[in-house]
């Protein structure tokens, strides 16, 4: 995706192809919770991306403790 630009729309997600194509869509995220991969580990990040070597990165993480930070 370029810059937040690109949007997917997907016409008849319901039926038996556009659920296909969504559920491609999907398979293609890569996801790890804290507890799987902690980004603070730097020779488990090497290995994460080694092993699954993505073309995108989002980095969205952070330390958070909402008004009572």
């Amino acid at each position: 995706m370029k810059s937040g630009t690109e949007k997917i729309y997907v016409a008849g997600h319901r039926g038996m192809v556009g659920s296909a194509i969504v559920r491609q869509l999907q398979a293609a995220l890569i996801t790890r919770t804290h507890a799987e991969l902690d980004l603070t580990n730097q020779a488990a990040v090497n290995e994460f991306f080694q092993q699954e070597k993505p073309t995108q990165v989002y980095m969205a993480a952070a330390k958070v403790g909402g008004i009572h930070a």
